[in-house]
């Protein structure tokens, strides 16, 4: 039987070309089937799909949150109105008040409490009325003069009429000029409640058509006077 021989050992170039040989061996791909290489390109399209689906859900996060409405873009808000900007409106008008008192004997005509000193009508010529109620109010109004003079009596600022028992417009109170005083009573007081020139305006403000004046004193309780008396008579003419 012949003697067996031991393997020879591999000298240092036989090893390094062994050691090249199994390395690039390792760097080899695998041989794989048609069928596994479809799947990995399959595999590859839907990851694809899902990160663009990720990234579209991503933007319309983004959207919402800084716009409020998905998939529209951020309307221009107009700016704040500044005061150069706004248009002022006209304060409205107070309601006039429901009821208005006069005292002709202390010269008093109250407003909601307040007192305002007033010129009484002249003795000759009463309201005679005791509880009337305002028709109508003019800036200015311009009553007929003494029946038969065909003339007019001065200009009147601030009036308030009423509609007497007779169905006629009457004047009732009126404000005086800057220049004019309670003094001139043969213009001021011939017939109708003359307020001065400070407050006329005020309560010419306060009342309207409705207001309710309660009259108190003796000339209120005397009859209807005649037409001799100028403010006694029914407003017409031009106002």
């Amino acid at each position: 039987m012949p003697e067996e021989q031991l393997p020879q050992p591999l000298t240092e170039s036989e090893l390094s070309a062994r050691f090249h040989r199994l390395a690039e061996a390792g760097m080899a791909p695998v041989p794989i089937s048609g069928a596994q290489v479809r799947g990995q390109g399959v595999r590859r399209r839907r990851n694809r799909r899902a990160a663009l689906s990720t990234a579209a859900l991503a933007a319309a996060a983004l959207t919402v949150v800084t716009t409020g409405v998905l998939g529209s873009p951020a309307e221009p808000t107009a700016p704040p109105a500044t005061s150069a900007s706004r248009t002022p409106r006209p304060a409205p008008s107070p309601a006039p008040v429901q009821r208005v008192t006069v005292d002709l004997n202390s010269e008093v005509l109250d407003v909601r409490g307040k007192g305002y000193g007033i010129a009484v009508p002249l003795p000759v010529c009463p309201i005679g009325e005791t509880r009337v109620t305002v028709t109508a109010k003019y800036p200015t109004l311009t009553m007929p003069g003494p029946a038969g003079s065909g003339m007019a009596s001065p200009l009147k600022r601030w009036a308030v009429t009423f509609t007497d028992r007779d169905h006629h417009e009457r004047l009732l109170f009126w404000a005086l000029d800057r220049s004019d005083t309670f003094v001139s009573v043969d213009r001021n007081t011939s017939g109708a409640i003359v307020l001065p020139y400070e407050t006329g305006k005020e309560v010419y403000d306060a009342v309207g058509p409705g207001t309710q004046v309660d009259i108190k004193g003796w000339q209120a309780a005397n009859a209807q006077p005649g037409s001799v008396c100028p403010d006694r008579r029914p407003v017409s003419g031009p106002r």
